[in-house]
């Protein structure tokens, strides 16, 4: 299935540890919630942090960091991806499983560090958008999951709570760009 925006082609991209590390501001600020959180490097899966915190304090924790988002920079070569996307022709949809409440941060984290997009969908389901993309670039095995099912094409950032899915994972953004290079041709609208 695949769908575009006029001549461009649709790609989702990920935000949380996948234009930057949030990961290690997750677990500091957990951390201060339960001293035994287990670091970013043993979270082996999704929802690791079940046993450690509740679920009330992970929302209130992941909002608090949102809101704040213009503190943290990007990974180094996220303008990069995102330039290259553009140039190679995609609509670029930014999807993040946050509070509507953090459009305004996030959007402003977005251009200060001068990353390109065409759009900003803030939901806690990302696959309401699979219909008309491409692709999706995440790092959710569930969001990954998703999108094989739908049959689009799916990639992301290898990290401990992903490494062990099906899905094609890479060290970093310039390699999915490669990888999306290497299919691009064999699937056009």
């Amino acid at each position: 299935m695949l769908v575009s925006t006029g001549k461009q082609k649709r790609i989702i991209v990920d935000i949380d540890n996948t234009l930057w590390n949030l990961a290690p501001v997750l677990w500091e600020h957990l951390r201060a919630i339960n001293p035994k959180m287990p670091e970013p490097s043993e979270w082996a899966e999704w929802d690791c942090w079940q046993e450690h915190v509740a679920l009330e304090d992970l929302f209130l924790v992941l909002r608090n960091i949102h809101m704040q988002q213009d503190k943290y920079p990007p990974y180094p070569e996220s303008r990069q991806f995102l330039e290259g996307l553009k140039k190679r022709g995609f609509y670029i949809g930014i999807a993040s499983h946050r509070g509507k409440k953090t459009f305004a941060p996030t959007v402003k984290w977005l251009k200060q560090n001068c990353l390109l997009f065409d759009e900003v969908h803030l939901s806690n389901d990302k696959s309401v958008l699979f219909a008309e993309s491409w692709a999706i670039v995440d790092d959710s095995p569930i969001t990954l999951d998703k999108a094989a099912r739908a049959g689009i094409i799916r990639a992301g950032l290898r990290n401990p709570w992903n490494a062990n899915s099906a899905h094609p994972l890479f060290d970093n953004l310039i390699e999915v760009l490669s990888y999306i290079d290497s299919l691009d041709g064999r699937f056009k609208p």
